[in-house]
């Protein structure tokens, strides 16, 4: 074997095992429930606010009434992505949606023609925000809305069962949505996922993550890496192997589709879809693969982990894990506190409500806009975590975040080492993500729904 055919070897195996320690954070979450911080966008935008109630149809209500329409819009969408998107693993010819299929089979058929978990819950429901009363409808268990063997966080959170022909709003359906992809959609879809869908989906085997815990089976779909440097993709190109821009472009014609043909409730639940991957890739460890790591590093801690010298190696992962658990633990304590006290005056909140001005949405603004702008802010985010978190949760290798005591009191320790100001500068940082996650979402939403009003 060559030096290079090594080198790049062993080079996959460290950023495979530098990704699998941000994937572990959180589920491979970007950030802690995406309703949370959706709901203060939507409920300022008067077209999804202010729409009227609309009925509740199952996915196979809509897919029977729809069976021949969906056949030609799928297949003319996976028409389109083998023509205009770059990397992307086409959907295997036999898994082609056919409508003239038998009854009982055709929501399946469904399913995999969209290639996601067979066995996620599609069923309707709506997810209460914090303090939001079940107005007498049935709390589900947590299991009837997430797929993962481990359901404690989902325990905390309140879902409501909503039956067909039921009346809801756009907001509770989108707010809702918007979480479906963190709640299984995406597992267990590669070939050595040790999954009988997997083995048909032609995604592959997965490129990063670790393949046997099931919650990090969805981080290819959830991470986008579109600016790392020439010298990355070249010595590594799995690091392409990322789908979050098919999984948007696909929903994003989906709901279109559902709402030309009258069937909203899809439209809604679609587009919520979609949204979470807006959302996630608005974090930038989520579009960046070491925020601000340069690629001679990185390349610097390969070459000495083959000469056998692995501790920098170990180092980075134990870096990389706990600066991604630091932001998303900031974030989930800011948000949640402010719903539990009923303040949202925080400039966190304002940045999410202003109705700050769009771009248009095209097939290219995924990538081109919203991953550009994330990954620019990466250095941004390294930068304010080394100066504004404690060294030890942030720059200390051989300190263990995940469960520690000091993550649970994450904002008194940044109080009591940088005082006020530290905290005030996290979350101005952290608003400065929000306001873009708020131009993403509404940019997005409103190319759906202007389709929606044409003639």
């Amino acid at each position: 074997m060559s030096i290079k055919t090594m080198f790049k070897s062993q080079l996959k195996t460290t950023l495979a095992a530098l990704l699998c320690s941000s994937v572990a954070v959180g589920q491979a979450n970007a950030w802690s429930e995406h309703s949370l911080i959706t709901y203060p966008i939507l409920k300022t935008m008067p077209e999804v606010a202010e729409q009227a109630p609309i009925k509740v149809e199952t996915l196979a209500e809509f897919v029977f009434a729809e069976a021949k329409g969906l056949e030609k819009l799928l297949a003319t969408n996976e028409a389109w992505l083998r023509q205009n998107t770059p990397y992307y693993k086409p959907r295997p010819d036999a898994l082609a949606f056919d409508a003239n299929g038998p009854n009982d089979a055709l929501v399946q058929n469904f399913i995999h023609a969209i290639r996601i978990n067979p066995n996620a819950r599609v069923n309707p429901y709506i997810q209460l925000l914090p303090g939001q009363d079940t107005q007498g409808r049935r709390r589900m268990a947590a299991s009837e809305v997430a797929v993962f063997s481990n359901l404690d966080n989902y325990n905390k959170m309140t879902f409501v069962e909503v039956k067909s022909g039921e009346m809801v709003t756009p907001i509770e359906v989108l707010v809702s949505a918007n979480d479906d992809p963190d709640n299984g959609l995406d597992i267990g879809l590669f070939e050595d996922s040790n999954t009988a869908y997997g083995t048909q989906y032609g995604f592959g085997n997965q490129a990063f993550g670790n393949p046997a815990l099931e919650y990090s089976t969805q981080a290819p779909f959830h991470m986008g890496f579109y600016y790392e440097s020439s010298v990355l993709y070249t010595l590594a190109p799995f690091l392409r192997d990322t789908f979050p821009h098919y999984r948007v472009h696909m929903y994003k014609a989906l709901s279109e589709y559902a709402f030309s043909t009258g069937h909203d409730y899809w439209g809604w639940r679609f587009m919520g879809w979609g949204m979470h991957y807006i959302g996630d890739i608005a974090q930038s460890y989520h579009s960046t693969l070491q925020p601000g790591v340069s690629t001679a590093s990185s390349l610097w801690i390969n070459a000495k982990d083959m000469m056998g010298f692995p501790q920098g190696k170990v180092d980075a992962i134990q870096l990389l894990s706990n600066r991604h658990l630091v932001i998303e633990e900031f974030q989930e304590i800011i948000t949640k506190h402010a719903y539990e006290n009923n303040d949202f005056s925080s400039v966190l909140f304002k940045a999410l409500a202003t109705d700050t001005p769009v771009i248009e949405y095209t097939h290219s603004t995924f990538v081109e806009v919203f991953a550009k702008n994330s990954h620019a802010k990466s250095e941004k985010l390294a930068d304010y975590l080394e100066r504004w978190v404690p060294a030890k949760l942030v720059s200390d290798p051989s300190f263990e975040v995940d469960g520690s005591k000091e993550l649970d009191m994450l904002i008194d320790e940044i109080r009591e080492q940088h005082g006020e100001e530290g905290v005030t500068k996290m979350t101005n940082l952290l608003a400065e993500f929000m306001l873009d996650h708020n131009a993403n979402t509404r940019s997005y939403v409103r190319s759906i729904l202007n389709h929606k009003v044409k003639p």
